[in-house]
């Protein structure tokens, strides 16, 4: 997967300890849903290889480095930019 950059979102560094081979810099803005939780928005684009695997079936892997697993969501948007997540509370960009 690959971090993309979007309007309305801010540069996130990679960790200084971190190698380019272990941590790239991603793309994120930040904000409070409708429910009033705060929430960062990132936006990551499929590789080829990553739109063949999905076409397989296999699942899409997340790693968060954290002491603890926040509340996440990921989904995708149709052709007019709709939320394909009938889940999914956060409104896309």
């Amino acid at each position: 997967m690959i971090p993309v950059n979007f309007e309305g979102a801010v540069t996130i560094g990679k960790p200084a300890s971190m190698t380019d081979e272990q941590c790239s810099n991603i793309y994120a803005s930040f904000g409070i849903d409708e429910s009033g939780y705060r929430y960062f928005l990132e936006a990551w684009k499929p590789s080829y290889e990553d739109i063949q695997a999905i076409n397989r079936g296999e699942p899409i892997w997340i790693k968060i480095i954290s002491s603890g697993l926040p509340p996440i969501a990921m989904w995708t948007v149709d052709e007019n930019g709709n939320c394909n997540d009938q889940f999914n509370i956060i409104e896309p960009i």
